[in-house]
């Protein structure tokens, strides 16, 4: 580390110290990006790439391999912005796999005024210990732009969401085929806490329009540490939550994760 400057150094410390403590607590890992948190990067860059990963392996007395990456990109013209996102997780745990999932998504944004943007969205995405072999979204809606200083962001949004789920076999409960209607409501906050800390937070709740109390709720936050230019130490936290899950899958997830981020700007 010597060609940091001193405040860098204390910045990689403290991520450091933060995600080890963190991942100690809960040690399944997430790559799932906060496409939110990334918006206020167009300010100063009209088209940027983002990619973040972690690979640990370990052999002997545990074997085990956790594999987390994920690439996010976007690009910005007069009144237009459109974002994308590939992600993927893959653990494995003496021969038995504990992690296996994928997902695409991408969002485009006509912003109307300075608070009000029109949305849409698609995504696809694959989760073997949700019993998700696809599900489908696409999606529009209303975003709200409702404070923008130079270091501090509040919005919220709504979306009309069209979903296409596929769910597993397991014993004792057959696949499914399904279509369901969902409102996708999300509100968040991005903030620079100091010159090299960004924090970011966003919560989405997702009713069913024909039966609101099958709902699902994603609660995603983040701290950065900019270490230099293109790289930043991040802790990451999420929380998932659905009211209503398949057979024989738990109602909710909480994930932490300490990875780094090169910036392609």
């Amino acid at each position: 580390m010597g060609g940091l400057s001193s405040s860098s150094r204390r910045a990689l410390r403290c991520s450091l110290a933060l995600g080890g403590a963190l991942m100690l607590a809960a040690p399944s890992a997430n790559a799932q990006v906060n496409a939110e948190a990334l918006r206020s990067t167009l300010r100063t860059n009209p088209r940027f790439l983002w990619l973040e990963g972690a690979l640990v392996g370990r052999a002997g007395n545990t074997q085990t391999l956790t594999f987390a990456g994920s690439a996010f990109g976007a690009i910005t013209h007069d009144r237009h912005v459109f974002f994308g996102r590939l992600s993927a997780d893959y653990g494995q745990a003496r021969a038995q796999t504990t992690v296996a999932r994928w997902m695409a998504h991408a969002r485009y944004n006509y912003r109307l005024t300075d608070v009000v943007a029109l949305e849409a969205l698609s995504q696809v995405q694959h989760d073997r210990f949700r019993r998700l072999a696809v599900r489908d979204l696409y999606g529009a809606g209303l975003r709200f732009n409702l404070a923008n200083e130079e270091e501090f962001e509040f919005f919220a949004g709504t979306t009309y969401l069209f979903e296409h789920e596929i769910i597993e076999t397991v014993p004792g409960s057959p696949s499914t085929n399904d279509v369901w209607h969902r409102s996708s409501n999300y509100v968040g906050a991005n903030l620079r806490v100091a010159p090299l800390v960004d924090a970011s937070t966003v919560t989405y709740v997702q009713p069913r329009f024909d039966r609101p109390l099958d709902f699902r709720l994603l609660s995603e936050s983040f701290v950065s540490f900019a270490i230099t230019k293109l790289l930043s130490a991040r802790v990451s936290a999420s929380l998932w939550y659905d009211n209503r899950p398949p057979f024989d899958v738990r109602t909710y997830d909480l994930e932490v994760k300490n990875s780094l981020v090169v910036k392609l700007q």
